[in-house]
């Protein structure tokens, strides 16, 4: 029976600390975001591109700000969880984008986009 513990304690706290990723959005693809032309790329067409954001608010001035992010932690044991967060945030005003910024951060993480 010791024997047992020995072997059942380490694989159910393998089991337990290796679980499922925590998965949030879609991630921002750079291909898509070169559609988007500040002065040029309506709302309409973002929408088209990257679909209904995560949250839409009115900013200072009248403009709208689009917020899309992406989310994405992996569980691990004994160091800490491997994390990656994208946020896509685009300004738009008269129904125009003015301007977008996209934040990464995150470690160990690279997609196909980032190696263009």
């Amino acid at each position: 029976m010791k024997y047992w513990m020995l072997v059942l304690i380490p694989v159910m706290a393998f089991t337990l600390g290796c679980g499922k990723p925590n998965i949030m959005g879609t991630p921002i693809d750079k291909a898509k975001l070169e559609q988007v032309v500040p002065g040029a790329t309506t709302d309409a067409k973002v929408m088209e591109i990257f679909g209904e954001p995560f949250k839409k608010e009115m900013v200072a001035g009248g403009a709208t700000k689009y917020i899309y992010t992406y989310y994405e932690e992996h569980p691990r044991i004994i160091r800490k969880n491997k994390v990656y967060k994208q946020t896509l945030e685009l300004y738009t005003q008269g129904g125009m984008v003015q301007k977008y910024d996209l934040k990464n951060e995150g470690i160990d993480k690279v997609t196909a986009a980032d190696q263009k």
